[in-house]
């Protein structure tokens, strides 16, 4: 396991998140998966991968939102406006899923700090976008 995601399930420890996976990858990155709930009572992983350099992390949601063939062109639209509206995060389509993925520069030092704190804003923005594409999805 890289020092890097040691060092954020260190933190998550500390300020109380949990983890429920976390091992090495083939080639070499660390995996770290954090189930977490949204305000909606929806339940997410959120997966770290850490470079194994050690100096960057991904961190993806994949099913924020599932949604039928009829519905892509409005989903599309909203993951763009969400896009446009999110610094943090990136929204996309893929298949019938909106997904949600950021990336960040670390190092060993800062990879706990900083995780923990793009795990709290990309729930934030995940409870500030759940909605708007429930109300497409239902409309």
């Amino acid at each position: 396991m890289l020092n890097t995601a040691m060092r954020f399930m260190s933190e998550c420890d500390r300020v109380g998140l949990k983890y429920r996976d976390s091992r090495d990858l083939d080639g070499g990155e660390s995996l770290v998966v954090c189930s977490v709930n949204s305000k909606s009572n929806a339940r997410y992983d959120a997966i770290f991968v850490f470079d194994k350099d050690g100096h960057a992390v991904s961190l993806r949601i994949f099913g924020l939102a599932v949604f039928p063939d009829e519905k892509w062109a409005q989903m599309m639209d909203a993951a763009n406006e969400l896009n446009g509206t999110y610094r943090w995060l990136k929204f996309f389509t893929k298949d019938d899923k909106i997904n949600v993925q950021c990336d960040a520069i670390i190092n060993e030092d800062t990879s706990g700090p900083i995780c923990v704190e793009l795990l709290l804003r990309t729930m934030k923005i995940v409870d500030e976008a759940f909605p708007k594409l429930m109300h497409i999805l239902w409309a």
